[in-house]
């Protein structure tokens, strides 16, 4: 896999103005770059072999890639580490309030170019 999908500046550029860039940007920005890979089932790291002049589909995995990291920003990056865990509440189990793995801009964003939906298209 690639280093990254994102550099820190971008990062600043798609963040800034709602979030601070923390010191340890350059480890988070590795981390959502795996977790993309993962989310994608190797089709990003695929795509990006396939045709790495592809101005596109960096740019989609860039922006993927910060929006996780402002995902973790938001949310916390614990849940990613210790995995989801829920509040007891009256004996249950209270899940469906946690956060996913995968932020939902960073979805829509890979959604949008393709690469995490790997069904069969129409013709």
């Amino acid at each position: 896999m690639t280093d990254s999908y994102a550099t820190v500046l971008e990062l600043e550029a798609r963040v800034s103005d709602t979030f601070e860039v923390p010191a340890d940007a350059a480890r988070l920005i590795a981390r959502a770059s795996e977790l993309i890979d993962m989310a994608t089932m190797g089709r990003a790291q695929a795509a990006w072999d396939l045709d790495p002049e592809d101005a596109d589909l960096k740019t989609a995995l860039s922006d993927a890639t910060c929006d996780q990291v402002e995902f973790w920003l938001e949310v916390g990056e614990e849940h990613d580490i210790a995995g989801i865990r829920g509040s007891l509440q009256g004996g249950r189990v209270q899940i469906q309030k946690m956060p996913g793995v995968l932020g939902q801009r960073a979805l829509r964003t890979l959604l949008r170019a393709g690469l995490y939906w790997a069904g069969a298209g129409v013709t």
